[in-house]
Parts: structure tokens; C-alpha cells; sequence
């Protein structure tokens, strides 16, 4: 795979990583990609952010299609974290006259990682004069990490704005349009579920920035997956407002473990419940479904129901993992609810709601919780109770801002 134009004076010159298949718990079927770009002016190279060690003789091989990597003159660090970051003592080899800039934030994070690394502070007041291209530099603490940083090139109205804006997906292709936008939205979706939703507000005060900024955008160039330009660039902006405003949905999300059947027989009864009163439902066994999908699914759920036979007196394991998780990316404003079986002694679902409750849902029914295998009756009463959360799924969303 070549080095890729993706706008005027500006190339891709990154890592493909085909085998990726989990990035901190958060499984990536599609594996990935680690962008980095060149920017070239009559005066200087500059080179935006670099790659995991690992794909540094790509990105070396696909520079030197362009330029002679001895040629960068600036190498900007958006981000300290290694997937961008790792490789950059191995780039700085191979480009001896370049100069590391990154945010304030980030300079004693870079040097600190490479071992007191020379790395000088740029900022908002700052553009870098390349010869008819210039950078500009926008701070972007906790989009995702404190040093994060955007980078711009108004001659070429091209936004680098490294893990904003990114999807976990390798391709032949680089740009959005290519794969095919809806696919593309999908996997930017999983990416902000999983990644990005703790951060939701600093986000989007991000994208508010950008556009106060008053910045043409012709595409904007992120630092995984694929490139945002045309159609594109509104469906991705358009997606980000509506997820860091927390718009949600009367839909619920519907998560358990089963052992012998039995809670699987209650969740299915609870979602049939909850259909029947009008309310959207998604369906996951953790067994077979992996955590990103369903976190994805929360983006736009006003509730998640939680189930779990008891094992040990608390929680299977799969469902307490999830629950861990699920703490990390921090879903605020949802409900909760807690169901499960158990045989000769309960446990979970009183765990499940303690769990619930400190992550910061607000719990919208009493735990439904069945001895042994259900019986019809035990089977009406679930889809009873998946109706008393669906009312109070109905209730949120009546008395929710309409801005919410």
C-alpha cells in the first residue's frame, strides 16, 4: 500500500494494522489503522504525529515515496499515547534534523516517555510558517488524554485531529466516502462508545471550538481508521453533536449471562415486556457478544437492564467484567435494572444494583429475581416487569429536556 494525497500538499503516510483485535478490552474486529500525515511546504516538512513502533518501517517506507525522511524539518506529537507515540525515537533516527513540537501538556509527557527527549511547546498563539502551507495548533485537554492537541492546515482546510474523529478499521481504502459513509458513521459510533464517552462534554466543547475558530474544513484527517471529506465531514460532525449532547432515546439495552437457560428465558421475556409497551430493545448475551457492540448500542439507550443468575452468592463473571467496564465509560443519565435467577441461594441482582447505582445510573424498578427454571407464570410476571421499566423508560424521556 502506497502513500496516499489526501488534500492539497498533504499525504498519508501511516500504519495499517490488519490483526488488531482488541484495544483495552474494547474488541476491534476490523483491526485498525495509526495515521500519520506529511505536510509539505516550499520551506519545510513537517511531519503529523507517527505510528505504534511495530509500523515504523511502513511509515518510513511510504515518507520516503514522498520526500527523503531526512528531509522533516517538524514532527508534531497530538498525543503521547504509544499507539502515536511509541514510535517516534525510531522516526527521529531516520529524520536527524527534525524539531518534536506538541501542547503544553504534552512536552513533559513526550519527554518523559522517550527518555528526556528535546520537545518545544506550541499553542493556540502559535503557527508554524512551512512556505505556503502554515499550522495552526488548538489544545484539546481530555479529548482523550490532558496533552491531546488538534492540528490544522488552513491552505489545504485540513483538520488533524487525532483521536477525535477515529474508528477502529484497517482498509485498502482511506477515506470514509470509499467504504462507504454508513459503515464508516457505524464504526465511528463503537469507536466514541468505547473510547470517547467519558470525555462526551470536553468533545464536544472541542468541536464547539473548531467551529468558532471559524476553520474551512475540507477534511478532516483523524488518526485511526478513515478520512472524513464531502458528505462525509457533516455525517461525522452531525454524529458528534448528537453524542456529546447525550441525546437519547425511549430504547433499552437489555445485557446478561446465562448458566443453565434460565435468565436467558427471563431476558427475553423482560425485552417481549418491554416491545409490547413501545419500547425499543436490544438484546445481548455477553457469551457471544462482544462488550464494544453493546457499549455502541448505549449511545442513544435511556436505560440498561442487567441480568445474571447467581454464582458464589454475586455475579457471573462475564457479567461482572461488564459491569467494570461499563464503569470505565461512564453512561450518565441512564436508568437501571437489575434481573436474574438463582438456584439454592441469590446474590446477584442485589450486586447488580449496588454496581448500577455507583456508576451513577438511577435504578427505575425493584430487581426481578426467579427461583430455578422459570415457570409460565414466573414468565408473565417478567414480561410484567419489563413493562414497569418500559413506563419508567417513557417517564425519563417525557420530563428530559428537549435539548437532552
Amino acid at each position: 500500500m502506497r502513500a496516499v494525497p489526501v488534500s492539497d500538499g498533504i499525504w498519508w503516510v501511516g500504519g495499517v494494522d490488519w490483526n488488531l483485535r482488541d484495544f483495552h478490552g474494547y474488541e476491534t474486529p476490523r483491526g485498525t489503522t495509526y495515521n500519520a500525515y506529511l505536510v509539505i511546504g516550499k520551506d519545510q516538512v513537517a511531519l503529523i504525529d507517527t505510528v505504534k513502533t511495530a509500523f515504523v518501517p511502513e511509515l518510513l517506507s511510504r515518507i520516503a515515496e514522498v520526500v527523503d525522511p531526512s528531509e522533516i524539518d517538524l514532527i508534531v506529537v497530538n498525543h503521547v499515547e504509544p499507539d502515536h507515540n511509541s514510535g517516534l525515537r525510531h522516526v527521529m533516527a531516520a529524520c536527524p534534523n527534525a524539531r518534536v513540537v506538541a501542547s503544553k501538556a504534552g512536552v513533559p509527557s513526550v519527554a518523559e516517555y522517550h527518555d528526556g527527549l528535546t520537545v518545544d511547546e506550541v499553542g493556540p498563539d502559535d503557527v508554524i510558517d512551512l512556505g505556503g502551507k502554515t499550522l495552526r495548533f488548538m489544545p484539546m485537554p481530555m479529548v482523550h488524554w490532558p496533552d491531546s492537541m488538534f492540528t490544522y492546515c488552513a491552505e489545504s482546510a485540513t483538520l488533524m485531529p487525532n483521536d477525535a474523529f477515529g474508528q477502529h478499521m484497517a482498509s485498502a481504502e482511506r477515506f470514509a466516502d470509499e467504504v462507504g459513509l454508513d459503515l464508516a458513521v457505524e464504526e465511528l459510533g463503537i469507536y466514541f462508545a468505547n473510547i470517547l464517552m467519558p470525555v462526551a462534554k470536553m468533545v464536544g466543547k472541542a468541536v464547539d471550538k473548531v467551529v468558532a475558530a471559524g476553520w474551512k474544513l475540507d477534511v478532516i484527517a483523524p488518526s485511526h481508521g478513515v478520512i472524513w471529506r464531502g458528505e462525509g465531514i457533516g455525517r461525522a460532525i452531525g454524529a458528534y453533536e448528537t453524542w456529546c449532547a447525550n441525546t437519547l432515546k425511549d430504547k433499552a439495552v437489555i445485557v446478561y449471562a446465562t448458566m443453565w437457560g434460565s435468565t436467558d428465558s427471563l431476558a427475553k421475556a423482560i425485552a417481549d415486556g418491554m416491545v409490547a409497551a413501545g419500547i425499543d430493545v436490544s438484546l445481548y448475551d455477553l457469551s457471544v457478544t462482544p462488550i464494544a457492540t453493546v457499549t455502541a448500542d448505549l449511545l442513544d439507550a435511556r436505560a440498561i437492564v442487567i441480568g445474571s443468575p447467581t454464582l458464589h452468592h454475586g455475579m457471573l463473571y462475564k457479567v461482572a467484567g461488564y459491569m467494570q467496564y461499563l464503569a470505565g465509560v461512564k453512561p450518565v443519565g441512564r436508568l437501571g435494572a437489575a434481573f436474574g435467577s438463582f438456584g439454592w441461594g441469590g446474590g446477584a441482582t442485589k450486586q447488580i444494583t449496588e454496581r448500577l447505582e455507583a456508576i451513577g445510573l438511577t435504578m427505575c424498578a425493584e430487581p426481578f429475581t426467579e427461583k430455578f427454571r422459570p415457570t409460565t407464570d414466573d414468565l408473565d410476571a417478567a414480561q410484567e416487569w419489563g413493562g414497569v421499566v418500559a413506563k419508567a423508560i417513557k417517564d425519563a424521556g417525557a420530563s428530559a429536556p428537549a435539548d437532552a
